[in-house]
Order: C-alpha cells, then structure tokens, then sequence
C-alpha cells in the first residue's frame, strides 16, 4: 500500500484540510519517511492514525481530525482495492 498513496494524493488531502500530512512507515522504533504534502509550518507533528506499521502524521493550527482520520481510511481502502 505504500506505494500506491503518492504525494498527488496527500496534497489534496494537505490542501483540503490546511495542514502539512505525511505518512511513515515504523522500522522497529522509529518512524521513516515515506511521502509527505502541504507547506511546512513551524508546529509540533501529530500521528493521527496508525494502521499496522503505518503512521500518518500531521502539522496543522486547526482541523478536523475524525474528517480527516475519515478520508485517510477511504484513501486506505480505495487504494488497497486497486488490482496490482
């Protein structure tokens, strides 16, 4: 799956919501970077969701998070459903 989200897809999501978002997937510890949209933004990251060993993090002054969590699900779910 995480070649199948590009960074065409977390820029919609980025521009929609106003926030920077990237996703990473967990190497033992750590998170590695694996794709990313939006502007960057002197804020804090946040990981708003976690699926298996993916994680997608956040910087934004305001969103709304469940809407948000909502679409990377869809996002999650339609690309998974793609024939390789």
């Amino acid at each position: 799956m995480e070649n199948a989200i590009s960074s065409f897809d977390l820029e919609i999501l980025a521009q929609k919501h106003d926030v920077r978002i990237w996703f990473c997937k967990k190497t033992g510890r750590r998170w590695s970077f694996i794709v990313g949209a939006g502007d960057q933004r002197p804020l804090p990251s946040e990981l708003i969701y976690e699926a298996g060993d993916l994680g997608f993090f956040v910087q934004g002054e305001s969103f709304d998070e469940i809407r948000l969590v909502d679409e990377i699900k869809e996002l999650i779910a339609r690309k998974n459903s793609i024939p390789a």
